[in-house]
Parts: C-alpha cells; structure tokens; sequence
C-alpha cells in the first residue's frame, strides 16, 4: 500500500501527496501547473474544452484516449499518462500535424475549444482511428465550438488523417508507453488529505475488504456521474474507492451462451462486443454521452447509478440481464428489473458492490430494437429511451418485453403494453390497440427535457415504429445512426476560396489569411481573462444569487459569512461608495440586490476568500428571508396583466388596417420563437488590480470596454480616468458581453478597492448561464391582407418581447425588431405595434443580430403562410414582394420606417442560389418522395436576408485607432474593436498592410485598452470592421501624408510622386525600402504616430416620428434548406444547405466564409435544439450544455455548400467597398423552420399549414403534425 499517486504529465512524473481526493485534473493542470490551454467550459464533461489525452494499459496494450479533464479526479490517474495541448509541439518548436492542420483549414475563431479539438483529434491521429467527413461527427461530438460551424474543425481531422506520423513523434510515444507498462502494479494506493480519503485498490479482493470495512464510501468507475458531485453540487466527499485498476472488472467474455461485462468495463471498451450480438443497443451506446464519456464512464455505474434516465438499463431490462453482486467473498445473482426499486434506490446492501452484469445468448436480443428521442441526436440526454423485442411465429406475437427509461422514477418494464400485444395477430391494428396501454404502465413527468404528454405520446408511437421496421426497410423510419441513409454520405467541409492572384504583400485585404492568434489557439498558447497569471494574493471572489424569482427581501443576515474561513471581504449593496447600478443605460439594475429580487439568480452580495471553495462555502452560511411576490414569467403572463417596461411603441406607414381589410385575401396568426442562450465558451470573468491613487485596472472578457470602465467608475465614485480596462480577446461573445459583463468586472473592482488586492470573478457554467440575460423571445401576431399574387398590401403586427426584470438593452433590440419586420419586403401599408414586456426573469440582452432574427421570422412566416394558402411555391411569393432592385429603383424601395432602400440586389442572388441549389427540381422530387414516405417526410425552402448596418443609436456609430510606426519599420496598431472570434482584428491589420504595403507580419496587433483609444462604442452591430477599419485607415493616411511630404522635400519631388509599393517607396525615379523611409524621417523628426477617427455618414433616426435612416447599407444573403423529420417522433435534421452570401467586396474571404457558416448554424440551433425552459417557479432549468443543447458538428448538413456572391460591392465607401458578415448570416438559419415546416405540411399532404413555432425541437414538431393530420382527418 503506498499513499501517494503516480502519473505522467507531459513526459514528466508527478508524485502527488497530500492532495484532496476530489481535486479534479483540471484544476490540478490550471492552479498547480500553470497549464491552461487546457479550458474549463461546463465542469460536467459536456463541452470538451477540457479533453486532453490520457494513456494507461488495457488488456495488455496500451491505449489512448480522449478525456474530460474537468470530472477526472487525480487519484484515478495512477499509473497512466496525461499529455496537454501543451506538449504536443514538435523538439524544435513547430506545430504539431494535428495543430497545424487547423490552422490552415481555418478552425479556429474564438480558440477557447480549440485545444480540446485538438486533443481530440490527437488521441484519434496516434490510435489510428478513422478520420473523416462521415466518422468525425461522432469522433467530435464531445467538443463544442460556438462559433464555426465546425466544417473547418472536420475538415482538418480529415486532413491530419491522411498524415504519415513523424519519427519524433513515434519515439515519444514510445518512450510513453514504455513508462506506463512499467508502471502498472496491483498495490493498493490510499491517501488521506483535510478529513477525506482516497482508495484505489488494485485487486477485487482487495475491492470488498475495503468496502466492506467502509460501506458508506461513494464508489467511482470513470466518474461521469460522481465527478459532478463535486464540480457541480460542490458536495464534499469523505471516502473515494476507485474501480479503475481492479482489473477483474475489466474483463468481457463470451461463452456462448451468455456475455458477462465486468462493471468496470467502459461503454468504449463494451462496444464492439455488443455491437457483434446487439447492434441496435451498441448504436444506443454510440449516443451515451461522447468519446470522452464513454472513454471514462462504465455500463455498470449506469446501472448502479439507477437513473431514470440512463440509456442502457432499458435495453439490459429487456435483454434479461442479470447482476453479480458480491460482498466480502459472497456473491448473489438477481434480474436486473428487480434491482430498481425507487427513484434513487436499488436492491444493494451496505458493503455490496456490482461485479459483473450478464446477458443470455441469444436471449431476446435477435429481435431487440433501441429507441433514444432528445432534443439532440448526439451527446444528450434521453427524453424517451425505449427498447422493445418481440417474438411473432406464424403471425402472432408469442413473447414480449418492452422497457422505457425517462418514463418514470425507474427504467420500467411496459408489462401492460406486453400483455396487450402477447396472443395477438402481428399487425398495425394490434400496435394500435396496444398503444393505449401505455397509460397503464407510465404517468411520465413534465421537466426541461419534454413534457409529460410528449413522453406518452412519443414513447406509443416508438412501438409503431419497431412495427413499421419489422416489416419494412429501417432506412425509411431513421433519421441517423444505424440503418439510416437519408442524408447520405457526408461531403468536405473545408473553407475554400479562390481569390484573386495577386502580386505583392502577404497579408493584403480581399484575400484570406488566418486569424491572428491561430497558432496560439491551437497550441494552447493564447491568454483568456482566467489565463492571466494573477499577481500574488489575488482574492476569489463568488457572487451569491437569489432563490427567488420575486420577493421582497426581509433580512440578509452576513455575519457568519464574514467570519467564515478564508473569508477577507464581503460586499453588499451598502457597501458601494458610488452608485448601485450597472445597467447600460436606464439606471435600473442595481448590482446588488437592496429590497427586493426580480428574477431567480439575482446577486445578493459577494465574498471574496483566498480559494474559490472558501468564497463558495461562506456564501452557503448566508440567511436571507423573503416575502414572496407574485410572479410574471412568460409572454403570454405579462401581455395578459399588462406588465410592460414602457408603453407599446408604434412604427407604421400608409393604412394598413384599411389595406388589409380592403384586399382580396387575408390571414392571421401567432408565431412564438423561444430565446437562445450565448453560450461562448468563455465565461465571465474579469480581474482587477489595484493602482495607486485608488486607480484600478481591470482585465474583462468584454465587448465594451468603454461600458465596463463607465460601470465601475459609477459604482465606485470614480471618474473614468481612474479606471483602465484591456481586453485581448474573448472566448466567444455573440452580444452576451456587451452588457453581461458588467456585474463581474464591478464586482471584482469593488473588492479591489475594498481590500487593496487583486480580484478575480469568474462565473462558472452554472452561474454565468442563470445571471445572464439571453436572446429574447418573441410573440408576433400578425394580419395580413394580399392579392392573388400573393403581394401583400397592407400588414399588422404586433411584437411582444420578453425582456425581462429590466430594461438592459431590450429598447434598441426591440426596435431593430420593428426595423426587420419587412425583411427584404416592400410593405405599402404597415403598422408595427412593439410590447416590451416585464417579465420576473434575467433581463435579456443583445445577441447575434440584436433583435433583427425575431422580426425577420414573423414576416417569413407571413410569407410562407400566403404561399400556401395561394398554393404557390414560396419563392415566387417572396419574389413578387421584394425590393425594388439596385439601379432600378421606383415607388417600392421605402421602408416602414421611411429609408430608401437603394442598395437592393436581393432578386439576383435568389435567382442564382436557385439555380445552382437546383431548387425547383429537388423541391419537385422530394414532393414525389414524401408521396411514397409513411413515416419520414421531406422538406425545402429558400429564404432571403436583407440586414441593416449601424447602430441605430446614431451616436454609437464612430470609433477610433492608434497607429505607432516605430524607427525599425515596425507597427504597432490599436483600435476600438474588440476581438472574439470573428476576425476583426485580422481584418484590421490586412487594411493597415495595405495602407502602408507591407506584409501583415510587420503589424502588431495589441489589446483593446481603455487609455489608448478612449470613448469606445461596443464591437456590435456587425461594424466593427465597417468603424476601426475605417479609423485604422484614418490614422495611417495620416502617417502616409506625412511620410510623402517629407520623402519629396528629401529627394526633391512631389508628394504625389511618392508610392507605397509592396514592400517599398516609389520616390520619383528612386526606389527605397519601406525601413529605410522609416529610418530617415525618425531621424527628420517626422511624427511616426497618429490616432484616427471614423464617423459613419449619412444617418440619422427620429425616435419619435419612427422615421429616418438607421442604416448606413443592408447586407444581403438567401439560403436554400433541405430537412427531413420523423412524424412519430418529431425528431428532425437538416440534409442540405445551400448559401449564397453578399459580403461586398470581401476583407478576408476565408473569415467571412467562416462567419457565414457558424452564423446559419447558429441561427438554426436556435430554431430547432436550443430551447430555455424556465419552472413555474421562474428558475431556468436549462442552465447547462447537459439541459441546453446547441448544436454538435452531427448537427451540421451533411451537405453544406456555402459561397459568397461573387457580384458583391458597396455601394457606400466603406473600407474597401466590404461589407458587415458577423450577424446577417445567423438569419439564414431561418430557412431550416420554413423547412421543417415545409416537411410537417408533408404529413397533412400539403392541405393545411403548420403553424411551427420555434424552437422546433421533436416535441414542437411532433404536435405541428398531429395538428396537420388531426385537421386533415376532420375535414374528411
């Protein structure tokens, strides 16, 4: 027995002592080693930031594999080996094949989840996996990017897969091995460490010794399940036995008659085993958890664990398995339907423990099917989990045995169901009959993941569907996985871009070049805010949240906070010396809480400790009462009790009423759209360090800059020049750090100041999800009136926001929803009445798009609904009410709000997108397919993007830059722009490379900083490249000028015989290098800095009258959609898409084309898998990527064919003639509901119109189906 634990870290060997038996591998690697390319993005093993690559020895050979870093404790690592992002360099400094590859097939954006990418990919690229378009989603559905749309990320999988591995490589992978085979022992490890206890013994007999002598010891496989315990209810565990090195529960045998897994037997390690014998229930493994999960976690902690909700106990329930269970040295066998008693309860004595699981051969698996429903195909958490096999001889069912998890508080047997179907003839009328069974087996519940009545109606339907495979191929009742053909194979997924050959500097405009800071994203190199080495004594600082969603606050009673260990400084709402407020604009959201809270997740106060359990800890010994108060939660609540921010605001041309009721035809309706959740992978966070003179410096993971240092000069009294704030880059942002980040950047300021030392606030998922507003939701009604050609001549609607407890920035977001309402429609008469509504909920705030996707998606609806209604193809609908064109414009160019619209090219782009998606034939083929289809049904649609550009606050619309030109040519470039991922400070540079004509290198792209560019506005509204281009190109005409001047009074010419040629100076009939002009006007005393300004022309808004012009231009963009659902399940996914985007006169086409496709994945996560999910109560349920889904690279279209339209220019002098791509492309992924709602109609045949709201999850379209059909029948 030895009390320590010994691994490898990156060829190193770590002996570890006295550490918690909790301490998870990702602290270990970020607080103790300093290792930080490694990412923590949930703490729960659902996002893959943390993956890095563990070796350790399995039956005989060593084996690595992909693993979440963030629920490994440090304790399992005995005897194994841990390589980093880090260490993956080769000897001499280069990239490694696998961080090189990404960097040039352009993954990486914000790199906050590249390194687990990379990690990932590694451990495929030395195992010698497949790597491929068709493999890769799978290999990567653990890693979440926010950003990409992940094409890029598999495209370089695939490439790194064809790479033959280098000799350096190869030895250190030896010399690795060689270490972990050495290592390996049978010796118990135990160690103790502040009242806890590690064991890991290294034998089964020394397994129950232990646990029979300590029965209240929480026993860990991979710690899938228990890691969160610690990571994410922060329960402190006092016994640890681990199972990973007891290799008797290792093993898996088949003697023919039975399969015997050993409970320490991975999902990974299970696979293929149960894939030969059960290939349904191994497709069901293939979609528990991801890679890393299955890496780590066992089948026999799925079944100890005893959830409802775990995938492989139905499928084991109906496959009769049995259990080993032993203790000391006695085993006893029981069926494991017997084992489940309650929820959270099962038939396991103190001091027992599963030893083996084991399942009959053939036994009813010849015939078992597996069944998993989830908003997500990969890497989520069953809805529905069904399993059933039936036995049919001569027609008749002869035996039963059908199991549901997710049903009830344990898997279940449906033992009604069975006995209906068991002595019946084998046919539909059977399963109908027996469907109504289900009631007597299952009263499921309603939670985040679906509703009661979906769970009852899906899991019936399920039996239908195993009826309909019996009898027919699986290919035409799949959707994915096993059998599933429908989307066929999957196709390259590179960035491709053919710009023009060009001769001169590397790094000019309009031809693509890497992000910036891709080499550091892919060798972990690049610093995030929580990255920052913090100076020493830096404090930890949690901010405490309400339990209520509305109640006055009777007493907050902190005096046991404040004596608690570790405790240095607490702060309450009476502790700010400046004013409590830390709303953008409206003065009406305190920092903290003072009388009353108005949603769950409100700050009450902070504490500040030595260590973040320290902080976490004292906040728990907080007594707070309340008085509770009525709450208002959704829309409908609030526009019910007329809880509204402000009046109804109205924006309206011509008389619509009287138009629509004046027309030939008319329609109304409601639309709901639910709102989305940021979800950058980089939480809040911000460090602030204390100056002198009550200075204070603040490192914040913002957008704003500028907002955060107006922030916490008003909370702490200050003036703003006493407050400096930097920002490197961000981790992902999409609106949710233009405002969001205020709260912890002042949070950590007024501790600093309080106690003279630095100060960290870093949300974890939880928090940072909960306390932070999201994209709002909308409710539109709508009425409409239109010709017979479905023109439309005069249109209502009425907007309802959900903005939450206060305003934040819900007044612009809703207004920029009033300005998209006509999309890229003319609407002659129009009113547009917005509610914004009060809700007890956070306040929603700015994302992606700001408002413009909602109103966007209840005029496409309009349109797609008098389509059908006219029985028109909905192009041709769209295309009789756009614009008029650029060049051709007469009476219909004016907006609602009264803006010429001159610059519309709409109709050209629809007309070539149509083309070459060969739009009208596939749309004609998938009508004859659906025809033939019972149970799958296809669908298609083609929308258009028309999306202004500019602040709508006119104000906003400026910026500015500093440009240093330093005596050795160098150039250090500044600018208000902030950096998250979209490229702008790439972009920025190409336009100062060309401004002087030197390669991209020479330029050094530094911090946004508060006390260099001052006054900024936030990097929002799609210009931030349109303002710090501009004021970039500004500052270095500046310079330019004065370089010219000088050059021609030196050499004795004119200035305009003075040319910046590619990497030097034209000076009349001399030419001189770019260094030497340099060096000659330093030594001349000519200025070689300049800052530069840019205002954007032209616009102007009347808030009042609701006219004027907003919008400097619009960007244009159409996208074609091809989906598929199942009309048993509801359950759906995109096939193909097609997108021709306008973007001018591209700054840097392989950034754009990235922008483009992470924005349509974006917007139809939105619309489909995302869905917030608050309880009556007003707390969000679905405050974690195991609760909130967004898309996983399986998300994506297997065919995705994304270009820019190669026609695009300016029309306006913007830089360059470019134009904004960061938001537009998001409302392409309105084409996927009009798609999907396109495919629900095809179960109605086409008779009736769905009425889809969003997000359009299997729940939201299974009901738009039963409503279609229910409709159809009652009409025969």
């Amino acid at each position: 027995m030895r009390d320590h634990v010994t691994f490898r870290l990156n060829d190193e060997v770590q002996v570890l002592r006295d550490v918690s038996p909790t301490l998870t591998l990702l602290e270990f690697l970020r607080e103790r080693r300093r290792l930080t390319g490694t990412k923590e993005g949930c703490a729960e093993g659902d996002c893959g930031a943390c993956t890095v690559a563990v070796g350790e020895l399995i039956n005989g050979e060593v084996s690595y594999q992909a693993i979440n870093a963030c629920i490994q404790f440090v304790g399992m690592l005995e005897g194994k080996s841990v390589r980093t992002v880090e260490a993956l360099k080769a000897p001499n400094g280069c990239l490694h094949r696998v961080q090189q590859a990404m960097t040039d097939e352009h993954g990486s954006q914000c790199g906050f989840c590249t390194p687990g990418f990379i990690m990932s990919i590694y451990v495929a690229y030395i195992m010698d996996h497949p790597m491929n378009a068709d493999t890769s989603p799978d290999l990567l559905a653990g890693n979440l990017c926010r950003c990409t749309g992940y094409g890029p990320i598999a495209a370089a999988a695939a490439k790194v897969a064809a790479c033959e591995k280098l000799d350096w490589d190869t030895a250190r992978m030896q010399a690795d091995q060689q270490w972990i085979r050495e290592a390996v022992d049978a010796e118990t490890v135990d160690f103790s460490y502040d009242g806890q206890r590690f064991v890991s013994p290294g034998t089964i007999d020394n397994l129950a010794d232990i646990y029979a002598a300590e029965p209240d010891a929480t026993l860990v496989g991979g710690a899938t399940d228990v890691g969160l315990w610690v990571t994410k209810m922060h329960r402190k565990l006092e016994t640890v036995i681990h199972l990973g090195r007891v290799r008797e529960l290792q093993s898996i045998t088949d003697d023919g008659e039975k399969l015997t897994i050993g409970a320490s037997v991975t999902y990974t390690q299970a696979l293929d085993t149960i894939a030969t014998h059960f290939p349904d229930f191994a497709e069901m493994i293939r979609r528990i958890g991801a890679v890393q999960v299955r890496n780590a976690g066992t089948i026999g902690g799925n079944v100890v664990n005893g959830s409802p909700i775990g995938d492989t106990l139905p499928a084991l329930i109906v496959l009769d398995a049995k259990l080993i269970i032993r203790k000391d040295g006695d085993r006893r066998q029981i069926a494991i339907d017997n084992f489940f008693i309650d929820y959270g309860k099962q038939d396991r004595l103190p001091g027992e423990f599963l030893e083996a699981i084991e399942i009959p051969l053939p036994g009813p698996g010849a015939a078992l099917k597996c069944y998993k429903i989830s908003k997500r195909f990969d890497q989520d958490i069953s809805a529905v989990c069904g399993c059933i096999a039936l036995g049919v001889e001569n027609g008749k069912v002869t035996d039963a045995r059908i199991a549901y998890g997710g049903m009830a508080a344990t898997p279940k047997r449906a033992r009604a169901v069975e006995a209906a179907l068991i002595g019946q003839d084998w046919n539909e009328a059977t399963i109908n009959s027996a469907m109504g069974a289900f009631d007597d087996d299952f009263a499921p519940i309603t939670d985040m993941r679906a509703s009661a009545a979906y769970r009852q109606e899906a899991a019936a339907n399920l039996l239908k569907r195993y009826f309909r495979e019996t009898a027919d191929d699986m290919a035409k009742t799949r959707l994915v996985g096993a059998g599933a053909v429908i989307g066929g194979p999957r196709t390259d997924s590179s960035i491709v871009t053919t710009p023009a050959i060009k001769e001169g500097i590397a790094g000019d405009v309009q031809v693509p070049q890497c992000h910036d800071s891709a080499h550091k994203h892919v060798a972990g190199e690049a610093v995030f805010v929580d990255d920052i080495p913090a100076p020493r004594g830096t404090l930890a600082v949690h901010v405490a949240m309400s339990e209520k969603a509305h109640a006055k606050i009777v007493d907050m009673d902190l005096t046991r906070v404040r004596v608690a260990p570790g405790v240095v400084c607490v702060v309450a709402a009476a502790d700010i010396p400046g004013m409590n407020d830390i709303s953008p604009a409206m003065g009406d959201d305190p920092l903290f809480a003072e009388e009353l809270v108005e949603y769950a997740g409100q700050s009450l106060f902070a504490v500040a400790a030595e260590t973040m359990e320290m902080a976490r800890d004292a906040a728990a010994l907080a007594r707070v009462s309340y008085e509770d108060l009525s709450v208002v939660i959704s829309i409908d609540e609030a526009m019910d009790q007329a809880s509204l921010l402000e009046e109804p605001y109205v924006m309206a041309r011509g008389d619509a009423q009287a138009a629509i009721d004046g027309a030939m035809h008319c329609l109304s309706g409601r639309l709901y759209m639910g709102g989305q959740e940021h979800f950058y992978l980089e939480g809040q966070a911000a460090l602030a360090v204390p100056g002198e003179d009550g200075d204070v410096t603040v490192h914040s993971s913002t957008q704003h800059p500028s907002e955060i240092q107006h922030t916490i000069a008003k909370v702490l009294g200050l003036s703003k020049n006493a407050v400096t704030v930097e920002v490197r880059r961000m981790g992902g942002a999409f609106g949710g750090k233009e405002s969001n980040g205020n709260l912890p950047a002042a949070a950590a300021a007024l501790i600093a100041s309080k106690t003279g030392r630095a100060a960290k606030v870093r949300y974890d998922r939880d928090q940072d999800m909960i306390m932070t507003g999201k994209r709002h939701d909308f409710r539109i009604d709508y009425e409409v009136g239109f010709d017979n050609n479905g023109r439309i001549e005069g249109i209502d609607f009425q907007q309802a926001a959900r903005c939450g407890m206060s305003y934040d920035l819900s007044v612009p977001i809703c207004d920029r929803a009033m300005f998209h309402a006509d999309n890229t429609y003319y609407l002659p008469n129009v009113k547009i009445t917005s509610y914004r509504c009060k809700t007890h909920t956070v306040s929603n705030t700015a994302f992606r798009g700001f408002g413009g996707p909602q109103g966007m998606m209840g005029i496409e609806r309009v349109v797609d609904e008098i389509a059908h209604y006219l029985g028109k193809d909905p192009i041709e609908v769209r295309r009789v009410n756009f614009y008029d064109r650029k060049g051709a414009v007469k009476d219909r160019a004016v907006t609602p709000y009264d803006m010429t619209v001159e610059d519309c090219v709409i109709d050209e782009i629809v007309a070539e997108l149509r083309e070459t998606s060969d739009y009208d034939k596939r749309r004609a083929e998938i009508r004859g397919w659906n025809q033939t289809s019972q149970t799958l049904k296809r669908g298609i649609a083609l929308t258009p993007v028309k999306f202004g550009i500019s602040f709508t606050l006119t104000f906003l619309n400026q910026a500015g830059a500093l440009v240093h030109i330093y005596n050795d040519g160098s150039i250090h470039l500044n600018h208000g722009g902030t950096e998250m991922g979209q490229g702008l400070f790439t972009k920025v540079a190409q336009v100062a490379a060309r401004s002087f004509q030197v390669d991209i290198d020479r330029i050094k792209i530094t911090a946004t900083h508060t006390g260099k560019v001052p006054n900024t506005s936030a990097t929002a509204a799609s210009s931030g490249s349109d303002l710090n281009g501009m004021a970039t190109a500004d500052a270095c005409t500046k310079i330019k000028k004065r370089l010219q001047n000088f050059a021609a009074e030196r050499w004795q010419t004119s200035p305009d015989q003075v040319e910046f040629r590619p990497g030097r100076v034209q000076v009349g009939h001399d030419t001189i290098s770019f260094d030497e002009l340099i060096g000659e006007a330093y030594k001349a005393r000519v200025p070689l800095s300049a800052t530069g300004f840019y205002a954007t022309p032209k616009i102007n808004w009347d808030k009042a009258q609701a006219k004027g012009r907003p919008f400097f231009y619009f960007a244009y963009g159409a996208a074609v959609t091809e989906v598929a659902i199942d009309t048993l399940t509801g359950e759906n996914r995109m096939l193909r898409v097609d997108i021709l985007h306008d973007v001018g006169k591209s700054l840097n086409p392989a950034i754009d084309l990235g922008q483009i496709e992470g924005g349509f994945i974006q917007g139809a996560g939105w619309l489909t898998t995302e869905e917030l999910w608050w309880d009556d109560e007003g707390h969000l349920r679905t405050y974690a990527p195991s609760t909130y889904k967004i898309p996983t690279l399986g998300d994506r279209p297997p065919d995705m064919r994304i270009n820019i339209w190669a026609p695009g220019e300016n029309v306006e002098q913007t830089i360059h003639r470019s134009k904004a791509v960061g938001e537009p492309p998001l409302m392409l992924g309105i084409s996927a509901l009009m798609a999907l709602s396109d495919a629900v109609a095809a179960a109605g045949d086409y008779a009736h119109y769905p009425q889809l709201n969003a997000p359009a999850t299997p729940e939201s379209v299974l009901a738009a189906v039963r409503r279609v059909v229910a409709k159809g029948e009652a009409a025969l």
